[in-house]
């Protein structure tokens, strides 16, 4: 998985970049469908904003916070980001019967 971290209006420092990848690569880890992530950092006056996109197979979702602090506007974004790809990935179905599935089936026939 590639995790690109660029700034905008702002140059990114070593130590945002792996901050915002260690999270992202913790809660990431186990989604196996995504291919790239890119995070925008922006900083406007005080305001601090930090949008993920996430890219994968028949896959993009963004998610954005913004905050007076870098490392919570990334917190909260890698947050939201987490809920959405939770929620997507629970309402997906496997179609394929798998065998012990097909063993219950067989048993259950038996037994009546």
């Amino acid at each position: 998985m590639e995790i690109i971290v660029s700034g905008r209006h702002i140059s990114v420092t070593e130590s945002v970049k792996t901050y915002a990848e260690d999270k992202l690569e913790a809660i990431l880890s186990s989604y196996h469908k995504i291919s790239s992530v890119r995070v925008v950092l922006d900083v406007q006056k005080s305001r601090c904003k930090a949008e993920i996109i996430v890219h994968g197979k028949n896959l993009d979702m963004e998610a954005d916070s913004e905050s007076y602090n870098m490392n919570e506007s990334i917190d909260a974004a890698v947050a939201k980001i987490d809920h959405q790809l939770t929620k997507y990935f629970d309402k997906i179905q496997d179609h394929h019967k798998h065998a012990k599935e097909s063993e219950k089936v067989r048993k259950k026939e038996v037994e009546e």
